[in-house]
């Protein structure tokens, strides 16, 4: 038997369904959302919102620190230049991790109004020419503008090894990296990211020449971003301008880009958190956005949210307080938006004209901008705290014993206990679809002593899922029908297939199996990246794209993928049932391989029916990836929050009383 061919063997184009079922759901969120935002009529109505999206946002970053450490805040250097001067300037936003950054600080002796310089996603982060530029044009308008480096960038690289002077990875890269580690935990990588801004106006207000009474914060792409996230986070800003950032949920979703790790908040879409609502919770203070006619974020969103933060500010009477920008220009913070965004302060935060007109400042080598004689901070500071280490800290806060199976009194009502919560964590009670199943090819292999066959069937409405069956020729006594889950399912076929043929031969039925978005109905390629040559499986690649779209929508691919595991073995009973020479069913068995290893795993312990387990090369559990310093990144195993809760460490007392086997993996390790 050969594997299918593309479309289910011509009978169905599958290549948009995952896709489309992620919009369909997010759509519903959308209009549901819209609803409840046009019921608002009051400024009490709005502020009750601006409280429950905010304790949204916090939720999805797992919170932020509680405690302000000392800043330990010092300049390392200076640079002068006419009108002003660059101090370098290094504190910690957590013990020991030191964030770097220039703040350009006009002559004369203040107090002035300030600037958060927010960076995007530039390797050089603050010695970005252009970000140079912003802030030497603010110093030049009377302001003191601070650049601080994100995580990821400039001379904050997390993977840098002081010793060898290699990066493993950096900027977009390490943000993803770092951000399922993260997701797994129950955060988001965005969490440092405020906490740094926060910390950064505290270093702001400290300073004798700075007004605390007139702080504002900009940023451009990733720095809009970040720009956008302390609107909602801290309330001492006056006046702020994102640039680059500002579109909406659904029309950016329809673009088909992937994001960065920082930018995928948990349950985003299903809460009902948009662009708007980081605009709107600023009223009734200044805001404008800054856009690109012809940004990837695209200027339709843009428009979009103007008009639903305008709502908003017309309840304040302030309409005039919140505006768009935009220039005639692709992604970046071009000369146009740079002379807006310095205006917008001069207006609302030194009260003059704002007749600025940008030039061409010269900027400062990198080298000369540098806040440690290294170049980064895990080669200048002995003890430099690693996000990693503040994630591990974070998981074993949250669950003392997260890596370790827990022990166990009573095991049934514990698996009764897991069972409940694996169904609640992974959505596996909603409604199951009529399968509606087609048995479209068949062919008796008189060698492998089975007849195989091809099939489809619906799991939910409007998703088809697939299968390769071997029946036995001449039935066992006992029939334990069995789901095979291979990595990469019937893709893998040719590989699988003696051993599908040895299960059914021994058990009756067998099947190779294929969930939403794997095998014969993987997705096609959604996004521009790949299309550009990108992989699959690559960073910001399909799967990463609709994993992140999953996880907004407060849910997971992963999840989705055992709820159809489910509904195959619903499948296979009705197909015993159906069968006259299949009798006497003992239990249904699962054999997963790699990532199939994790779905049989939780499927098993969500269906008490599944009674035999087989597990081969199991991938690193969830703990592993939230707190190794090095992982195999996968973005097939992006779960929000399953560490300590339904992990395989958990998962194990639940599988005691199972017949649960391991092929070329140490199940000690989950132990």
């Amino acid at each position: 038997m050969d594997g299918f061919r593309a479309n289910l063997d011509g009978y169905y184009d599958v290549g948009d369904q995952l896709p489309r079922h992620l919009r369909e759901r997010a759509e519903t969120r959308f209009e549901a959302t819209r609803e409840r935002k046009d019921a608002i009529r009051s400024v009490t109505d709005h502020e009750r919102r601006v409280e429950r999206v905010r304790a949204a946002f916090l939720d999805a970053l797992g919170g932020l620190p509680d405690e302000r450490t000392p800043l330990c805040a010092e300049c390392t250097g200076r640079v002068r230049q006419e009108g002003y001067s660059v101090e370098k300037v290094v504190y910690e936003s957590l013990p020991g991790m030191h964030v770097t950054g220039s703040l350009y600080r006009p002559d004369g002796d203040g107090p002035f109004p300030a600037v958060l310089f927010l960076c995007g996603h530039a390797a050089t982060g603050k010695a970005s020419p252009a970000y140079q530029r912003a802030c030497i044009e603010l110093a030049r308008n009377g302001f003191v503008a601070f650049a601080i480096d994100p995580i990821g960038q400039g001379e904050r690289i997390q993977s840098y090894d002081p010793e060898t002077g290699e990066i493993a990875r950096m900027n977009l890269r390490e943000h993803t990296y770092l951000g399922q580690q993260c997701q797994v935990a129950g955060s988001n990588l965005a969490r440092y990211f405020v906490w740094d801004m926060v910390r950064a106006l505290d270093y702001l207000e400290g300073r004798s020449d700075v007004d605390e009474d007139r702080l504002g914060a900009t940023g451009n792409s990733g720095g809009g971003m970040q720009t956008g996230f302390l609107l909602l986070a801290d309330d001492r800003l006056d006046a702020a301008v994102p640039c680059c950032f500002v579109t909406s949920r659904e029309e950016y979703m329809k673009t088909g880009q992937a994001q960065d790790g920082e930018q995928i908040l948990f349950g985003a879409i299903e809460r009902g958190i948009d662009y708007d609502d980081f605009i709107a919770a600023f009223a009734p203070k200044p805001v404008l956005i800054g856009s690109a006619q012809s940004d990837f974020l695209c200027i339709e969103g843009s428009r979009k949210t103007l008009r639903r933060a305008r709502d908003v500010y017309e309840l304040y009477d302030r309409p005039e307080n919140v505006d768009l920008a935009v220039a005639d220009d692709t992604h970046g913070l071009s000369a146009p938006l740079r002379e807006a965004m310095i205006n917008w302060f001069r207006k609302h935060l030194r009260g003059v004209a704002p007749t600025f007109e940008t030039e061409e400042p010269p900027v400062e080598d990198e080298a000369t901008l540098l806040c440690t004689e290294v170049g980064q901070v895990h080669g200048e500071y002995e003890d430099e705290t690693h996000v990693v280490e503040c994630n591990r800290e974070f998981v074993h806060e949250r669950y003392d014993n997260a890596g370790s199976a827990p022990a166990v009194d009573d095991r049934d009502a514990y698996a009764e206990s897991i069972r409940e919560t694996v169904i609640e964590r992974f959505g596996l009670a909603r409604p199951a679809s009529e399968p509606h199943p087609r048995r479209i090819e068949a062919e008796i292999d008189e060698v492998a002593g089975v007849r195989w066959e091809k099939v489809f069937f619906y799991a939910e409405p409007d998703v088809l899922v697939a299968g390769i069956v071997a029946v036995a020729l001449e039935p066992p006594e006992r029939t334990v029908p069995t789901l095979v889950l291979s990595d990469h399912g019937t893709e893998e076929f040719e590989a699988f297939e003696e051993r599908i043929a040895a299960h059914a031969r021994e058990r009756g039925i067998a099947m190779a199996f294929d969930p939403r978005g794997v095998g014969a109905v993987r997705s096609r390629a959604v996004n521009t990246l790949l299309a550009n040559g990108g992989e699959y499986f690559d960073y910001h690649g399909t799967e990463y794209k609709l994993t992140s779209d999953a996880l907004m929508l407060g849910t997971s691919l992963f999840g989705m993928r055992v709820f159809d595991v489910l509904r195959a073995r619903t499948y296979l009973e009705r197909r015993v049932q159906d069968h006259d020479d299949l009798d006497r069913v003992d239990g249904y068995a699962l054999d997963g391989t790699g990532v199939g290893s994790l779905h049989a795993l939780v499927a098993a312990a969500a269906d008490p029916q599944f009674r035999r387990i087989h597990a081969a090369d199991v991938p690193a559990g969830f703990y592993e990836i939230a707190t190794a310093t090095e992982y195999e990144i996968d973005f097939r195993l992006v779960v929000h929050g399953i560490v300590g809760e339904c992990d395989v460490p958990q998962l194990l007392p639940a599988l005691e009383e199972r017949d649960l086997t391991w092929e070329r993996t140490d199940p000690s390790r989950f132990r």
